[in-house]
């Protein structure tokens, strides 16, 4: 059976010694790997404003399951997450166009994260696996 790589702006690496993780992206992404191997690449949730950009993704194994995740600098977290994702990506994801701000820049670091994360998981994809992607903000 092929691999299932999920991936999305943000990965919750769960703690071996704290609770299973609850949130909604959490829940679908632990239901669709629950039989199958499977891998789930995004952001890591850190912040790292040494990252220049060259560094490898870290890697957690878990069961069956591998994280990986990717630190974003704090133009990055802006524009990509607080920005684009947050500010545009949520609000017309939940009907609420009202919401919405669109910018240029954001939309630019948003592209720019999206480049760096395919460019990586690039490495490290096999030959059969299956992507899906999801967001969440």
């Amino acid at each position: 059976m092929p691999r299932l790589v999920v991936v999305s702006n943000r990965v919750a690496v769960p703690d071996p010694e704290g609770p299973r993780l609850a949130g909604g992206l959490a829940v679908a992404v632990n239901a669709a790997l629950k039989h199958r191997e499977g891998l789930w690449f995004g952001w890591s949730g850190q912040i790292n404003d040494d990252a220049s950009g060259g560094e490898l993704p870290t890697i957690v194994e878990r069961r069956q399951r591998s994280f990986m995740t990717i630190d974003l600098s704090s133009t990055d977290f802006q524009e990509y997450y607080n920005g684009f994702a947050n500010r545009v990506l949520w609000p017309i994801l939940h009907y609420r166009l009202d919401l919405a701000e669109y910018s240029r820049r954001d939309l630019s670091g948003y592209m720019r994260v999206n480049e760096h994360f395919a460019s990586e998981l690039h490495k490290f994809l096999h030959p059969d696996d299956v992507i899906g992607c999801m967001t969440t903000t």
